[in-house]
Parts: structure tokens; C-alpha cells; sequence
């Protein structure tokens, strides 16, 4: 019998009947609220680093494979807390959805310990393999000497506000990014430059006012999951019941825990490529991943929302409103995808001049902002694939569609244009994968939803 003190949405599964094209935007845009305002703290860092001068910015494009990798960990960690939590939910089993959570959270903040100490040793070592110099490596370890010491807000409140999604509760964590956002805005130009009695810090006060911010967020995701959904435990567990937990997180999470890594190892590999035009090929990319990862949020926010989605009628075996819901994604992420070519490649000579007053560095960031754009459209779709093989109990399906993207696909088509057009010849490489990949991806999942079809005839 369910407790009057649990929240209908803590006991029920909400998405395995009604219209789906509404269930599905609605929760798409309360996420698309919460990325946008995540892209827009990230936009904020690099506009005020910027700044500080061409070195400040490449060095935070030197940071990117390693703060992706620590998020791919968490991202995966969430993704499988989601799935866990959300099959809880349908049974109507409050106490499992209270054990999974507290359980989700402490395997996080195991992941925050050794995440501490693996960068601290590693540091100055790995950001030289990824080729930072004499002149960017006092600024790149700068900024993650502190970024790590305070990794632990920025990874738990990630897996409690997947924790908080899988209540069908889209909201709530859209709204705890939104308030990070201001006050990182308000923030970042006091840490700094300088403010009163507060010392310009550079790109030092840049990792200090992320922490801060995260930190807030931490409390307030641990608010809503412990005093509003009900969803913590004082409980202590037992060594069974932790490991049988961790174990059903983990068996979604590792795989898209690894998916979201591999992406950024990749990524290293392709900034060691551009890094051989020179800093200003590296600031320049650095700064439009910034602007790229800004335009597709309305695409993941839609992925995103597939995962419970398409999870929940799955498992109701209601196939049909998963194929129509595949479809409708797929045709949104091609309107965006169109827009975005529009805006952004037609756009690009007034944007770059935003991120960079370097000739040069901006000669670089058009060429980016003409070429990659074109691919979001079959990119989304390809991401559309990946979160639906997660949500269909496939997570090594999309391992193995990210591994064919990355390794494959993009890492040889962009060696193959850096032999033959250099830095624009790269860009071009890693475009023609996105193309290829983003088909594949379509047939792909269509081919999974077919195949259990029959099998359930």
C-alpha cells in the first residue's frame, strides 16, 4: 500500500499512455531549461577567460578531454541510476527507490575520491601528452588543481539530479542549473578580475566560482531528493544490499559511463591534431565546442527525454508508442539541425569576434563555425539511437555504436583531411563521420525495435 508521505510520482510510472507528442516536448523542455542554462555557465567561463588573453583560453581547451571524462563518468553513473530507479518507481516500491538512491550517491562519492587523488598525480604529466606548453601548463594546472580538489559538487549533484528525473520531475533540476547560472555570471567577473577587496584571481577565480556554484547545487538536489520526493534513506545498508545495488546501476552505467569517455579521449586526440597549427588553432576549437555544445542542447534535451520514455513503454511492451516516439525525435533534431546551419554557419563571422579579438584565432573559429554545424541534424539522430539503446537494456549496443563513431569513423576521416586540407581538412574529417555515424545510428535502433518485436510475436 503505498505511504501518503510519498510523492504519486515517486510510485508510478506517467508515460505509458496518453498523446505522446505532448509527454514527450513537456519533459524535453523543462531539461532543455536546465542544459541551456549548463551550456550558458560554460559560455560564461569562456567569454570571461577569454579575456584574460589567447593562452587563458587555449589552456581551457586543454581541459576539456579531462573535466569530459570525469562527466562521462558521472553521466554514466546517472543514466544507470535512471534506468534502476525509474523500474523501481513502476513497482511501486518506495523503499527500493529510497535504497537505490542513497546507494547511487555514495557510489558517486566513491567515484569522487578516486577521481581526487588519480588527477592530482597525473596532472602536470598528462596535460603535456595532450600538448600544453611552457606557456599554457602553469594555466591549465592552475585551473584544475582547483577544479579537482572540488570535483565531489560537481559530480554528486549530476547523479542526484538523474535521480530526480527518473520521477518524471524534468523541472526541478532545470531549476537548480538556471540559479548555478546566475550566480556563476555574477561570479566569475569578481574572481577574476578583481572586485573591492577580492584579488584578481584569473583563471583560478574561474575554477573557484564553478565550485562554488556546484556546490550550491549539490544542496539543493540533496533538498528536493531527501525532503520533497522522499527518496533518502538513513538506513544503513548492508554489504549485500549495496552491491546488488551497485551492481544494477553499474550494469547500464559502466557501458555508458565508457561511451561518455571515449568520446572525450577522442576528443584529446583531435586537439593534439589541431594543436600542430598552433595555439590559436586550439583556442579557436575550444572556443567553438563551446558554442556547438550551446546549439545542441534542444537536440540532447530531446534525447535525453527518450531514456524514461522509451524505457517505461518498453517495458509496458508498448512498442508502437516507442517507434512513434524514435520517429518524432528524429524529425526535431533535423528542424534543428537545419536552424542551427542557418544561424550559426551564416552567422559565423559576427559570432566569432564575441569569443576572441585575435585575428587569427578568429579566421580559425569561422572556419569551425562553417563546417561543423552542418551535422547536428544526423548527430542528434545518432544520439536519439544511443539514448534509446541505453533505455532498452542495449547499453552495450551504444558502447559499441560510440566506439565505430569516435575510433572508426571520426579519428581516421580526420587524419585523412588533416593530410589532405590541415587544420580545415580536419574539421571536414569530422564531419563526414558525424554524417556516416548518424545514419548508421537510424538503422541501427530500428533493427533492435524490430527484432524484439518478432520475438515477442
Amino acid at each position: 500500500m503505498k505511504s501518503a508521505a510519498s510523492p504519486d510520482t515517486t510510485n508510478h510510472a506517467t508515460l505509458i499512455s496518453g498523446p505522446i507528442t505532448p509527454a514527450l516536448l513537456k519533459m524535453a523542455a523543462s531539461m532543455l531549461i536546465g542544459f541551456l542554462a549548463g551550456a550558458a555557465f560554460n559560455i560564461t567561463d569562456t567569454y570571461f577567460v577569454s579575456r584574460l588573453g589567447t593562452n587563458a583560453l587555449a589552456a581551457m581547451g586543454y581541459t576539456f578531454p579531462v573535466t569530459m571524462v570525469a562527466f562521462g563518468l558521472s553521466m554514466g553513473i546517472g543514466m544507470g541510476t535512471a534506468s534502476v530507479l525509474s523500474r523501481a518507481i513502476g513497482t511501486g516500491n518506495h523503499h527500493r527507490v529510497q535504497r537505490l538512491t542513497v546507494d547511487a550517491l555514495l557510489l558517486a562519492l566513491l567515484l569522487v575520491g578516486a577521481l581526487i587523488v588519480l588527477g592530482l598525480a597525473t596532472m602536470r604529466p598528462l596535460f603535456q601528452a595532450l600538448g600544453a606548453d611552457e606557456n599554457t601548463l602553469p594555466l591549465v594546472m592552475d585551473y584544475m588543481r582547483i577544479w579537482y580538489i572540488g570535483i565531489a559538487f560537481l559530480i554528486i549533484p549530476m547523479v542526484g539530479n538523474n535521480a530526480i528525473r527518473s520521477t518524471g520531475d524534468t523541472l526541478s533540476p532545470s531549476i537548480i542549473m538556471t540559479i548555478d547560472l546566475g550566480l556563476n555570471i555574477v561570479l566569475d567577473p569578481i574572481l577574476i578580475f578583481g572586485w573591492g577587496p577580492i584579488p584578481a584571481m584569473g583563471i583560478k577565480g574561474a575554477a573557484l566560482a564553478t565550485v562554488f556554484c556546484r556546490a550550491l547545487a549539490l544542496i539543493a538536489s540533496l533538498y528536493i531528493l531527501g525532503l520533497r520526493k522522499r527518496m533518502l534513506t538513513a538506513e544503513l545498508p548492508s554489504g549485500k544490499q549495496l552491491w546488488d545495488s551497485w551492481r544494477q546501476i553499474m550494469y547500464v552505467g559502466l557501458p555508458a559511463s565508457a561511451t561518455h569517455m571515449l568520446m572525450p579521449v577522442a576528443f584529446g586526440v583531435l586537439m593534439r591534431m589541431v594543436s600542430t597549427y598552433g595555439e590559436e588553432a586550439v583556442a579557436a576549437v575550444s572556443a567553438g565546442v563551446r558554442v556547438e555544445r550551446f546549439a545542441v542542447i534542444p537536440i540532447l534535451a530531446l534525447a535525453t527525454s527518450l531514456v524514461p520514455f522509451v524505457g517505461q513503454n518498453w517495458g509496458a511492451k508498448q512498442y508502437e508508442r516507442v517507434q512513434k516516439a524514435q520517429r518524432l525525435a528524429n524529425i526535431v533534431a533535423s528542424i534543428w539541425g537545419i536552424a542551427c546551419v542557418v544561424g550559426i554557419a551564416g552567422g559565423a563571422i559576427w559570432i566569432a569576434p564575441i569569443f576572441t579579438k585575435d585575428p587569427i584565432v578568429r579566421d580559425y573559429l569561422v572556419k569551425y563555425l562553417w563546417i561543423i554545424p552542418i551535422v547536428f541534424g544526423l548527430r542528434g539522430m545518432g544520439q536519439n539511437a544511443n539514448a534509446s539503446m541505453n533505455a532498452i537494456n542495449r547499453p552495450y549496443h551504444g558502447i559499441s555504436y560510440t566506439c565505430i563513431r569516435s575510433f572508426a569513423l571520426q579519428l581516421p576521416l580526420a587524419m585523412l583531411g588533416m593530410a589532405l586540407g590541415k587544420y580545415t581538412g580536419i574539421l571536414i574529417g569530422i564531419a563526414a563521420a558525424d554524417i556516416i555515424a548518424g545514419l548508421l545510428g537510424v538503422k541501427w535502433i530500428s533493427r533492435l525495435y524490430r527484432q524484439q518485436i518478432q520475438m515477442d510475436k
